[in-house]
């Protein structure tokens, strides 16, 4: 089921981007200097205008990926907190019951059993 989902999603995206870079083969002059005068005065170089927008997309994606994941930082930390609580709990419980079980006399611990 999962595999036809990625197909149904992922086929037609890689049509869409496709096409978008078959019709957007033109070169821009990409500059690197903000402070340059003119175009060609600065550090720059020239690129298809479809890797230039992909590229933009794909570091957009990655820092948005990098900033929920530095968002949720608490939230992992308190998570990680609370799953050892728990199992710190746990034994806890555990080795309260076997006393428990210890201390009953031997008839009962035969009928609960």
């Amino acid at each position: 089921m999962k595999a036809i989902l990625r197909v149904i999603v992922f086929v037609p995206l890689a049509l869409v981007i496709l096409f978008f870079a078959m019709a957007n083969r033109g070169s821009v002059r990409i500059g690197l200097d903000p402070f340059a005068a003119n175009d060609a005065s600065g550090p720059s170089f020239e690129a298809p205008i479809f890797l230039v927008v992909l590229a933009s997309m794909a570091i957009g994606v990655l820092a948005g990926g990098v900033s929920s994941w530095l968002g949720h930082l608490p939230v992992r930390r308190d998570a990680k907190i609370a799953r050892a609580e728990v199992r710190k709990t746990r034994v806890e419980i555990d080795k309260l019951r076997q006393q428990a079980l210890a201390s009953l006399p031997a008839d009962k611990k035969l009928k609960s059993g």
